[in-house]
């Protein structure tokens, strides 16, 4: 079991104890989750503040910490911690445990593919002990939270970073300080909050800051700014560029390790995976040519680890696919619903109607909206309208304010729906028997809805 000295803690994130010193193993922020001995950290958020549960969490949390002082508490038996900022205190506790542990921590992110590719990885690491960020807990709270939960005996942990803005990756980086650290891709996803494509990169490669010094840089090599930073251990990942891009790399990196793995496709769920005298074909469970680029990701950080290459082809091989990710189910009628509607930006979506275009039956698509993508939000729906037409996709639907321009844009087969029961009706009665149809949006289109309506449609 983990065990923490609450002076030690106290000292680290320079706050002042009150009562008696003791070890404590566990942290938590939300009071009605607490256990015995735990220690309560106050977050306050934009519809609640921890402070107002300090009494109720006082009944089995050994320690409190916030930036109120606490009047009515018995010192004898409890403690608390005051600090000047309860986030920022969540932030240095989650640093300081991160620093007791002996584990290799491994940092992703990127604009596609994180989780991904940090399921394969825990996959791929499931014969040792391992601690891995739970579904999208990637922020300035769920980052602590995955350190939280990790144990002073791990052999790794995976934690996944997100961004929706400028100036948030590189903090969390600092609190990792990974030994391993992957950028998946650079693309639109978020690029309402970053402005610009080279920003996004600058934020995303960010991880990189705070990466041991003896640890390794996993990069896209298909990426036009995979050679933005210098001056680590790199390994590059994608399709090869060429000899004299090699060079290049391994110029501008002198006096570091760089080396490079590369990808070739064979067929649709096959692809061929060198690096140095290693060469062999991959067979993945997973749809999609970018998932091509993501397991060579998993490949090159296993590598990064020292993981012997036949041991995590074997583990990569039986991985499935995670779900609301390109996930095709066989319904009534003979009709394949491919369901991809956990998120979207216009990089992902386009990868999704390539991976249908390739379907041999009538092919639809039903399109809800792409968030925080700025004043070229319009544009990037457009976009998607016209992509489809040009890969061969029989029907575009959409429901959302700015889906309506893709399935306007699309032309003749193009159906917009300003409300979920006209859809549902239409899906009812138009859906032919032996189609594919295709369901992508970001989260807050909630498609989700309409996965569940069509495999309950008998």
């Amino acid at each position: 079991m983990n065990k923490y000295s609450l002076s030690e803690i106290s000292s680290f994130i320079d706050g002042q104890l009150f009562g008696s010193d003791k070890n404590v193993s566990k942290f938590s922020i939300d009071s009605r989750t607490i256990n015995k001995d735990d220690v309560f950290i106050c977050i306050k958020g934009k519809s609640y503040d921890g402070h107002d549960f300090i009494k109720d969490s006082l009944k089995k949390a050994s320690c409190i910490v916030c930036s109120k002082k606490i009047q009515d508490i018995d010192l004898k038996n409890k403690s608390y911690i005051l600090v000047k900022d309860t986030i920022d205190a969540l932030h240095k506790i989650s640093e300081f445990i991160r620093l007791q542990s002996k584990a290799k921590f491994i940092a992703i992110t990127g604009s596609n593919g994180k989780t991904t590719v940090k399921e394969m990885l825990a996959h791929v690491l499931s014969g040792y002990k391992t601690t891995c960020t739970q579904g999208n807990f990637n922020n300035h709270i769920g980052v602590p939270l995955t350190i939280f939960s990790s144990n002073q005996d791990d052999d790794y942990v995976i934690v996944e970073i997100g961004a929706n803005g400028l100036n948030e990756i590189e903090p969390l980086s600092k609190i990792v300080k990974p030994n391993v650290a992957a950028v998946t891709n650079i693309g639109y996803a978020h690029i309402e909050g970053f402005g610009s494509l080279d920003n996004t990169a600058k934020e995303k490669y960010s991880i990189f800051k705070h990466l041991l010094s003896n640890g390794t840089a996993i990069i896209n090599f298909d990426d036009k700014y995979s050679n933005i930073i210098n001056k680590k251990n790199k390994i590059f990942f994608g399709h090869d560029q060429g000899f004299h891009i090699r060079i290049l790399e391994i110029c501008r990196n002198f006096l570091y390790k760089t080396s490079f793995s590369f990808i070739k496709k064979i067929n649709q769920n096959t692809f061929n995976f060198s690096y140095k005298k290693f060469n062999k074909d991959f067979s993945i469970k997973l749809n999609g040519e970018h998932n091509f680029s993501n397991t060579a990701c998993v490949i090159s950080i296993a590598i990064a680890l020292g993981l012997k290459l036949e041991d995590v082809q074997n583990k990569i091989e039986t991985f499935e696919s995670v779900s609301s990710r390109l996930k095709v189910y066989k319904i009534h009628n003979n009709i394949k619903l491919i369901d991809d509607c956990y998120n979207a930006n216009p990089s992902s979506f386009k990868a999704a109607l390539s991976f249908l275009a390739k379907c041999d039956q009538k092919k639809l698509v039903l399109m809800g909206d792409m968030v925080e993508l700025g004043d070229k939000s319009e544009s990037f729906h457009t976009e998607i309208g016209v992509y489809a037409k040009e890969n061969g996709i029989d029907e575009f639907l959409s429901i959302g304010k700015y889906s309506k321009r893709a399935s306007n844009i699309f032309g003749e087969d193009g159906h917009h729906f300003e409300d979920a029961e006209s859809l549902k009706s239409y899906l009812n009665n138009n859906l032919e028997s032996s189609s594919c149809i295709l369901i992508k949006g970001s989260r807050s289109a909630k498609l989700e809805e309409y996965v569940e309506f069509l495999k309950m449609r008998i």
